[in-house]
């Protein structure tokens, strides 16, 4: 790629990282460390392989006897 594609402005650039650093910060929180295994496995997989990860998720939630939770994530 030509650099002349590239935009000067690194404001989306900084905007990312900070999501990023911010997002590894809450990631790096989670307990029990099964919990941090499980999201850092999950980072980078596409929209369609979390899709499925939910759903053996829902699956193990009703073998455990948990209620299940709302699809829409609120």
């Amino acid at each position: 790629m030509d650099s002349e594609n590239f935009s000067s402005d690194n404001g989306g650039d900084t905007d990312y990282r900070a999501t990023l650093a911010a997002d590894n910060a809450l990631i790096c929180g989670l307990e029990p460390d099964s919990l941090l295994r499980l999201v850092r496995t999950a980072v980078g997989l596409p929209a369609e392989a979390l899709d499925r990860l939910a759903v053996v998720a829902d699956k193990l939630r009703a073998v455990e006897g948990l209620p299940q939770l709302d699809s829409t994530g609120d």
